[in-house]
């Protein structure tokens, strides 16, 4: 399971990358067609003809993931891989995370990225395989058995 949620993080990063920079060219686009390139001190165009904004990607990362948590407990990545994110107490996994958990998982998810990955090193020592912000926001990843529900079977 902890190859799937590595695979699962690295899908999701690639799509918040790829969602932010077309995001940010669409933004720069339009700010730049609707502004004057003949007014120099205009801090909008200056911004959007600037080439990296740092910002700009890391409020697009964490809304990525921020939103997919909140709507559904999921993210792609986790749905590619069938694992979905539930709260430590629910056994069924069948309750969503809920918005302040998902911001809650998400701000700890970026405090575990920073420090050159060492938020998600726990993973490997624990039985229950949590990871810093799994235990700091009171969630956990968990496989989806599955997502169809069949009829019963009769003879």
């Amino acid at each position: 399971m902890i190859g799937r949620r590595i695979l699962a993080f690295w899908v999701d990063l690639f799509l918040s990358v790829f969602l932010t920079s077309a995001g940010l060219w669409l933004l720069r686009q339009e700010i730049l067609r609707g502004t004057d390139s003949a007014d120099l001190f205009n801090p909008l165009r200056a911004w959007a003809e600037g080439r990296f904004h740092p910002v700009a990607w890391v409020v697009g990362l964490f809304l990525y993931f921020f939103l997919f948590l909140s709507a559904n407990s999921e993210t792609p990545g986790l749905t590619a891989f069938g694992l979905t994110v539930i709260r430590n107490a629910d056994e069924d996994g069948r309750q969503r995370i809920g918005t302040s958990r998902a911001l809650a998982r998400t701000i700890l998810l970026s405090g575990s990225a920073l420090f050159f990955g060492a938020g998600f090193l726990p993973v490997f020592f624990n039985d229950r395989r949590l990871a810093l912000h799994d235990c700091l926001s009171g969630t956990r990843i968990v496989r989806v058995r599955s997502r169809v529900s069949r009829p019963a079977e009769t003879s």
